[in-house]
């Protein structure tokens, strides 16, 4: 399954990225989505166009996962995220690797922001979800990209507040 989510900004696409690397950002952002969030990795290189961050964290969405997944999980449902950012494209490449079938789950795609304006951007996923499990693996597929699509609509809602309170 191949999907999009594109949400605008009324920042420039060099703000947008200052605060979504900022402590402040992310201190509030994951209670926001209603995510635990632990810190495994971050890498900073580089400055300017030349800046590079390499970044791993672990998610425990708070939701209930269907019965179709919770049969493969033993105990809470977690993500470690693996991020690769790089600032001359402007983009970063995400691996989500589950806790539950991360043999046959490929949950991956591109994160990038693109100029629109003075002030203004858009942040674009472009997410694929391949889950190769017989007889369930759509319904995994259809669970999985619900929970990113759920995440960034409340993402895009307190990035929006955030951005308007820290100008």
């Amino acid at each position: 399954m191949e999907y999009t989510i594109r949400d605008t900004f009324d920042v420039s696409a060099d703000r947008f990225w200052e605060a979504f690397f900022s402590e402040a950002y992310n201190a509030g952002l994951w209670p926001a989505i209603d995510v635990d969030y632990k810190e495994l990795k971050l890498e900073r290189n580089g400055e300017g166009k030349d800046l590079r961050i390499i970044r791993e964290q672990e998610l425990t969405p708070h939701r209930q996962a269907p019965k179709v997944v919770q049969k493969m999980v033993k105990g809470t449902v977690t993500y470690v995220e693996k991020n690769d950012f790089s600032a001359a494209s402007g983009s970063m490449k995400i691996v989500t690797i589950p806790n539950f079938a991360a043999d046959r789950v490929d949950n991956h795609g591109v994160f990038r922001v693109e100029e629109l304006g003075a002030d203004k951007c858009a942040r674009v996923w472009e997410g694929v979800c391949k889950v190769k499990i017989p007889l369930v693996g759509g319904q995994v597929e259809k669970y999985l990209v619900s929970e990113i699509q759920e995440s960034y609509r409340k993402a895009t809602e307190y990035t929006r507040k955030f951005l308007a309170e820290n100008a």
